[in-house]
Formats: structure tokens, C-alpha cells, sequence
């Protein structure tokens, strides 16, 4: 007969095992996690991921990182969607059906990668250890990046050796886009550590120590971002990131600034915010349209606004082919074939069409903006359903909200949102947000079977 050891018979055998498994799940969880936010770090360093053979290089990096996230996981996080997606883009670059793999590799696989990134941002919402992991490397991650420009920029200024802020982007729009992605998620770290002081009940004389304890890679990340945004010097930037970081205030604190008991100036916040966050949008994008920051005022500038003589030039090379465009990465040859004497000087500046609807219009058509329409929009619907639940944490769906308000803004005024960096890290917000609007839903269900 064999013996069966004490510790075994009264379960602690079992349950050490369970305690070492869980510890192995979480670590296998958060590794991958956390090896994707520091290659997303590592596109910011090598400037934005512009250059296709850095395009190339991180987009396989990333994409292999999610395959062993979801090896990882488990078949059950994979869903139809990441499977449709991932096979489409598959599927065009094979068939060529999106153009020759020598023009259109490098845009397929900033595309692939960022399929990939939502992945990773979507499986680890499922797991808080490793959500946080990515919240809280994302936001170190970003202060070290902006430190470093930061200093680049100074010694530039000082000494002539460095790299200015300005002249690693190669539109203004494109450091506005990537330094208020950082200011948002700083924003959003702040936020979330104000309303747990609220919803604890924490005097006053204790919310200045929990803000800096909890909140300082915040804090840093969202005064550092801004810093950089401001030295950028883009002013239509300046001026809709104020406005979305302003919106994104309200809403996350509206239920604080109107709760019963609350002061005046708290109530009167509560009505000039919005109104302030629309003014400053507002005024960004008009300031965007009136004065292209990447053309020099002067002779050769028409008479029409630099947006709409591209607008113009663009539209009639989209109706040559309307309906699958003409290939990705084909943006810079139309841009050639279209330039005329009246408008070669807003057509040769940096940023291509400064608009991402006309962009993916010219590239893939009709039907290759319908389905990034129909996939963005179907995301977003997830969001907004989740947002009416209060069992579901809102921080990051409101983040991602957030996100894509200022990611709007830009994309019709001056941004063919042409750096990789800036859209992975989009990705990995979006990912993130549908993974809890997807686990949320998800726990709700039985309940709802239940009542059935």
C-alpha cells in the first residue's frame, strides 16, 4: 500500500500546486505583455518606425511577441475577429490584390503588426496583473522616451549636437499625434488614482501623498509629454490636444464634480468643461485648415487651401479607381503624377494627403475604407455598450474613447497618420479597451441566461 504523505491528505500539496500554477499563469500572462510595450518603446526610439526597414523589423518583432501571447492564452482568447483580420491581410499580400509586395510590404506589415498589438492589448485586459503591467510600463516606457527627446532637444539648442524635437518628425502633426497619445494615457493614470481617493473617502491631507505615490509616472508622463508637445511647436496640436484632454477630464470626474454636496467651483466646472473642450478642438482643427504648418506661406501657394488643392488632386486620382484604389504605399507616386504648376508647392510637402480618409480612398478604395471604417466602428460600438455598466471598470474605455477623438481630429486636418509608433500604440489602447468590454460582456451573459 502506498503511503500517502501528511501534507498531501490535508491538501496543502494541492494547494501549493495550485499557488505555483497560478503564479506560472500570471507570469506566463505578463511576460509576453510586457516584451510588446517595450517594443512599441523601442519604435518611439527609432523614430516612430518610419523607415521601412524599421517598419519591417518591429512589425515582425511585434507579431512574433502575439503569437507567443496567444500560444500562451489559449485558444479561447482568439476570436473570430483576430482571425478574419489577420487572414485578410494575408490574403491581399499573397494575391497581390493590394499591390506589388515591393511597394505595399512594408504598409501591410505596420498593418499586420497592428492587428497583432490590438491582440496583445485585448488578451491581456483579461487579466488585471497583466493589464497593469502594460499600464504601468507603457507610462515609464513613454517618460523615458520623452526625456530622451527632451534632453535632444536642449543640447541641440545649447551645444548644436542632438536631435531636435522638430526634425524627428517629419510633420508637426506627427509629434502632436504621438506626444498626446502619451498625454492622454498619462492623464488617464491620474484620473483613475482621483477617483479611487473619492470613492475611499480619503481626507484631503491624504490625497496629496496618494496622488504622488500612485499617480507619479502619471503626473511625470503627462508634464513631460506636454513639454515635448509644446517644443514641437505645432499649434493646431497644442491646440486639439488641449481640447480632448480637457474633454477627457470631464467625463471621467463629471460624476465627482456633480455628486450631492459638491462646491460651487466643482458644479461650474462641471458646465464651462465641455464647452472648453469643444472651443479648443474646434479651434485646433480650424487653425489646421487655414494654416498648413508644412508649407511656407508665399508665392506657389494657390489661392485654395493647401487641404483642399490635395483634396482636389487626390480625388481625381481616386476616381481612376475607385473601388480597390491603387495599391498601399502608392500615396507618394499619385502624389507625383497629380502635381501641377498651380499646386506642386502644397503637394511636395511632407505628410502625403494629410487626410486618412482621402489616403486609404486613393490607396485601397471603397471597399478597403469600408472595412477599416466597418472594423474601427464595430470596436467602438463594443466600447460604448460597456460604458453603460457599472460592473465594468471604465478607465480605459474612456482612454480609448479619448484616444480616438484626438486620432479623428488629426486624421481631417493634417495627418495621413503615417507613423507606425503612434498607430501600434493606438492599437494597444483600442485592444486593451475591447478586452474589457468583451470580458464584461462576457460575465453579464450568464446572469442573463440565468433570468431567461
Amino acid at each position: 500500500m502506498i503511503e500517502i504523505p501528511a501534507q498531501a491528505a490535508m491538501g496543502w500539496g494541492s494547494t501549493q500546486s495550485a499557488a505555483e500554477a497560478a503564479a506560472r499563469t500570471r507570469l506566463r500572462d505578463m511576460v509576453p505583455a510586457i516584451a510588446a510595450v517595450v517594443a512599441l518603446t523601442l519604435a518611439h526610439f527609432a523614430f516612430g518606425a518610419v523607415q521601412p526597414i524599421a517598419a519591417l523589423a518591429l512589425s515582425a518583432l511585434l507579431t512574433a511577441i502575439a503569437v507567443v501571447m496567444l500560444l500562451a492564452a489559449g485558444p479561447k482568447h482568439v476570436t473570430l475577429g483576430m482571425l478574419i483580420g489577420g487572414a485578410l491581410i494575408v490574403l491581399v499580400g499573397i494575391t497581390g490584390l493590394l499591390g506589388p509586395m515591393d511597394r505595399a510590404g512594408s504598409s501591410l506589415a505596420v498593418l499586420f503588426a497592428a492587428g497583432a498589438v490590438w491582440s496583445m492589448g485585448y488578451i491581456a485586459a483579461r487579466h488585471r496583473s497583466a493589464l497593469d503591467a502594460i499600464w504601468t510600463v507603457l507610462i515609464w516606457g513613454s517618460i523615458a522616451y520623452c526625456v530622451w527627446m527632451f534632453i535632444g532637444d536642449v543640447a541641440t539648442s545649447s551645444t548644436d549636437q542632438g536631435l531636435a524635437i522638430g526634425d524627428a518628425f517629419e510633420t508637426p502633426a506627427n509629434a502632436a499625434i504621438l506626444f498626446g497619445l502619451m498625454a492622454l494615457v498619462g492623464m488617464a493614470r491620474v484620473l483613475h488614482i482621483v477617483k479611487q481617493m473619492y470613492a475611499e473617502g480619503l481626507p484631503g491631507s491624504h490625497m496629496i501623498d496618494r496622488v504622488l505615490r500612485g499617480g507619479l509616472g502619471g503626473l511625470l508622463l503627462l508634464t513631460l509629454s506636454l513639454t515635448c508637445l509644446a517644443i514641437a511647436g505645432s499649434r493646431p496640436g497644442m491646440l486639439m490636444v488641449a481640447g480632448v484632454l480637457i474633454g477627457h477630464a470631464w467625463w471621467d470626474l463629471l460624476a465627482i464634480l456633480t455628486r450631492n454636496g459638491s462646491g460651487l467651483l466643482a458644479r461650474l466646472a462641471a458646465f464651462v468643461l465641455p464647452f472648453a473642450a469643444i472651443g479648443f478642438a474646434a479651434w485646433g482643427v480650424s487653425a489646421g485648415w487655414i494654416t498648413d504648418e508644412t508649407v511656407a506661406p508665399g508665392i506657389g501657394q494657390g489661392e485654395l487651401l493647401p487641404n483642399m488643392q490635395r483634396i482636389e488632386a487626390y480625388m481625381a486620382a481616386w476616381a481612376q479607381s475607385p473601388a480597390l484604389g491603387h495599391g498601399l504605399g502608392s500615396i507618394d507616386t499619385i502624389s507625383a503624377q497629380q502635381q501641377t504648376l498651380a499646386n506642386a508647392k502644397v503637394m511636395l510637402a511632407p505628410g502625403q494627403a494629410h487626410n486618412v480618409f482621402i489616403t486609404w480612398l486613393v490607396e485601397t478604395g471603397l471597399v478597403g475604407l469600408g472595412i477599416l471604417v466597418l472594423a474601427v466602428g464595430s470596436m467602438h460600438a463594443r466600447i460604448l455598450g460597456a460604458l453603460g455598466s457599472r460592473r465594468i471598470p471604465r478607465t480605459f474605455l474612456r482612454l480609448a474613447i479619448a484616444a480616438s477623438l484626438l486620432i479623428l481630429l488629426h486624421a481631417v486636418t493634417d495627418s495621413s497618420l503615417d507613423l507606425p509608433s503612434a498607430v501600434w500604440m493606438y492599437a494597444l489602447i483600442l485592444g486593451a479597451a475591447c478586452g474589457i468590454a468583451s470580458g464584461g460582456r462576457q460575465k453579464r451573459d450568464p446572469q442573463h441566461s440565468a433570468k431567461g
